[in-house]
């Protein structure tokens, strides 16, 4: 059943949709509804297109009509009718296919409440989906109106996508926007002008904003000169948005913030006020912004720009802020001692960590900071992959970036970078997750190359993908199709095809062999697998290019707030936003700038990192998004009863023990909350860029 929206009002459309409980209602970009509010004309930078209504049942706005109970019984399995060609609908589906473990605390003390749930509601959300974009930018934007929206007290909690994933990023709608949601808020998310902006440059084809394969109106679509040249030299390699657009969207995630709040106030407008009058305006719509990581970054960014008062809070947790502090000192302050905040650009310290963590991977030791002698780990998770190690190292003696080849230097040179002794057991699984694509998505797109360009003799490719015997070769998709490539990215490289094998990565062009991921490359000797040694090198080297400090230099923070009451919220364990280079200079940077004016409060959190809680950190690690939610409490509490905000701390918690991938079920006992007034040794104090935390 469905009923064509053209020249039916979006307030008659809604009604409709509510009574008719229809589960999905769209229309194209070009057949967009009759305008319902003179005085709110359309933003001349907005494409609609689509409008679906859920209706709690056979679909709905969180889940995508599975429910919480199976994503929390089992993983989920990604099916579709024709995987050659899947549905914009299968393929939402399928990115919000996530499984909920719920013995890290997800289920019962943040995200949906299991309490909550019934046989006839198993967490189901209705309401409203918009799906639109900014024109001429490829900036996907989408807005969920819950059926319950509060229009007496209206509200938009706001969140940029995580890391560099797009839109339906599980996370962000599961806990984000589930939050935003269950407070009768409406949610809008923006991808920064990220996405899954992949394109096939063999078969001239990309994704569009709802994630099908098309040749035109693309997320993102490079320009190649010579294309035939290029993909007989390259066959099998693919341009990505934020590497290879050119554009540094980084620079312009704060603009692309304030887009998406002013699309999220044009489109309550239209579907519920008045013909006569705006019913939703900054002045009287509650709007907070609750983003994590590379989202978070743009929580603070967008605070930054805002001038005219239009953010009410922020939430950020673990931002990968990148703090200009405009040589003014700032400086930490422990009971041991006082140190100038030495701290270094992204760009530095992500190369830096790829240089030495392959050649350091023998020196980590099990983890030995747990009570019980029988429940300590007794190996390090993924280390047992790092079979060439020694060759690194001694690539690294050659290239003089180590006096000798031994792996506990390369270890002490991470822990005098700031990566610190307890950290040592995430390095294996971080190196091997994230690889050299880290540091390599940002410095492309700080200097702006061009995907023709292959810095560092690095270019996208597909590759292997049978796990059997598997040596990261350059070959052409195979198990998985170019259209399942939408659902299966998070946003970062590697996207796998599998756990043990990858479907597209960063490529070594220049390998002694043949192409293939940089894990399995020899650029030193024939046969001698060294993790691409001097295309890490050469990376390293990019970061004193002038065109990368100049991309570098359009992207860091000021520190200035504008009195925005603002949580962040960092994890002291965190091996990839690094609490030394981002969140504490920021801080202190926010106190100088500020002074007592400012209103960040600033949580920091032991045993939590960048990753959730489960295995194999579960026994160690704790998840971070307890906290955002946690601070989200807070910031609501303020702002809708006056409740004072609490003091900026250090929370002690207790890591779940037992044995990796067996730890035991988290309670309030390990996941403790944010404390209103922390007693004085979790106090942290700032004052005019100095931070002095408690030991």
């Amino acid at each position: 059943m469905s009923i064509k929206m053209k020249n039916i009002s979006r307030s008659v459309s809604l009604l409709l949709l509510t009574l008719l409980a229809i589960p999905t209602i769209g229309h194209a970009a070009s057949d967009e509804p009759a305008k319902t509010n003179p005085l709110n004309p359309k933003p001349s930078w907005l494409a609609i297109h689509s409008i679906n209504y859920y209706d709690g049942d056979s679909d709905d706005l969180v889940t995508a009509g599975v429910g919480f109970t199976p994503l929390s019984n089992e993983i989920p399995k990604i099916e579709y009718a024709n995987r050659a060609n899947p549905t914009a609908q299968e393929l939402r589906r399928a990115k919000l296919s996530r499984f909920i473990d719920t013995k890290t605390g997800e289920g019962e003390l943040f995200g949906f409440k299991k309490k909550d749930l019934t046989p006839l509601f198993d967490g189901k959300i209705a309401g409203t989906e918009i799906l639109a974009s900014i024109k001429d930018e490829g900036v996907g934007l989408l807005l969920q109106i819950p059926l319950d929206f509060d229009k007496k007290r209206p509200c938009i909690v706001v969140v940029p996508a995580s890391g560099s994933d797009g839109l339906y990023n599980a996370k962000d709608v599961q806990i984000r926007g589930l939050w935003g949601l269950k407070h009768n808020c409406a949610v809008v998310y923006n991808d920064k002008g990220l996405g899954n902006g992949i394109y096939d440059i063999t078969n001239e084809q990309g994704f569009t904003i709802d994630g099908k394969v098309a040749k035109d109106n693309l997320l993102f679509k490079p320009s190649i000169a010579d294309k035939k040249r290029f993909i007989l030299r390259f066959p099998h390699r693919y341009a990505v948005k934020q590497l290879h657009s050119k554009q540094n969207p980084e620079r312009l995630w704060s603009s692309y913030v304030f887009y998406s709040i002013n699309f999220a106030l044009y489109e309550l407008n239209e579907l519920f006020s008045s013909k006569d009058r705006l019913d939703f305006v900054n002045s009287n719509t509650l709007i907070l912004i609750y983003g994590a990581e590379e989202g978070a970054t743009a929580a603070l960014k967008t605070a930054e720009a805002d001038v005219t008062g239009k953010i009410n809070g922020i939430v950020a947790v673990n931002p990968q802020i990148q703090p200009n502090s405009q040589d003014i000192p700032l400086t930490v302050e422990t009971k041991k001692s006082t140190d100038n905040l030495s701290y270094h650009s992204l760009p530095d310290y992500s190369t830096y960590a790829a240089l030495y963590i392959p050649c350091a991977i023998p020196a980590i030791k099990p983890d030995q900071d747990l009570d019980d002698e029988d429940k300590r780990n007794d190996s390090v998770p993924y280390a047992s992959n790092f079979l060439f190690s020694e060759n690194r190292c001694r690539a690294l003696r050659r290239a003089k970036l180590l006096t000798n080849t031994s792996p506990e230097e390369a270890l002490n040179k991470l822990h005098e970078y700031g990566w610190k002794p307890e950290m040592d057991i995430q390095l294996p699984y971080f190196y091997f997750n994230e690889s050299i694509a880290f540091p390599y998505k940002f410095i492309s797109s700080y200097g702006r190359f061009d995907v023709t360009e292959n810095m560092c003799d690095f270019s996208v490719a597909s590759t292997q993908q049978d796990p059997l015997f598997n040596s990261g070769e350059v070959k052409p998709l195979k198990e998985v199709n170019f259209a399942e490539i939408w659902a299966l990215s998070k946003g970062n490289l590697p996207i796998w095809a599998n756990n043990d094998a990858t479907a597209i990565d960063l490529v070594e062009n220049k390998d002694l062999i043949s192409p293939r991921r940089e894990f399995y490359s020899s650029s030193i000797a024939k046969n001698q697998i060294d993790y691409g040694t001097q295309g890490a090198v050469c990376l390293r080297e990019k970061i004193n290019e002038e065109r990368v400090i100049d991309g570098l230099k359009e992207v860091q923070a000021t520190g200035n707030l504008n009195k925005i009451k603002t949580f962040i919220i960092h994890g002291r364990n965190n091996v990839k936003q690094l609490i030394d280079h981002t969140s504490r200079p920021y801080v202190a940077l926010n106190s100088a700038v500020e002074g007592q004016e400012s209103q960040l409060r600033y949580i920091e959190v032991e045993n939590a990192s960048y990753l959730d809680g489960k295995a194999p950190f579960d026994n160690t690690l704790l998840p971070i998004d307890y906290y955002g939610e946690d601070a989200m409490e807070w910031l609501w509490a303020n702002l809708t009863n006056n409740t004072t905000l609490p003091n900026s701390q250090v929370i002690r918690t207790k890591a779940r023990g037992g044995n990796s991938g067996r730890a035991p079920q988290a309670t309030a006992a390990n996941l403790v909350p944010i404390s209103q007034v922390p007693n004085k040794d979790n106090l942290i104090e700032v004052d005019n860029g100095k931070i002095k935390l408690p030991d």
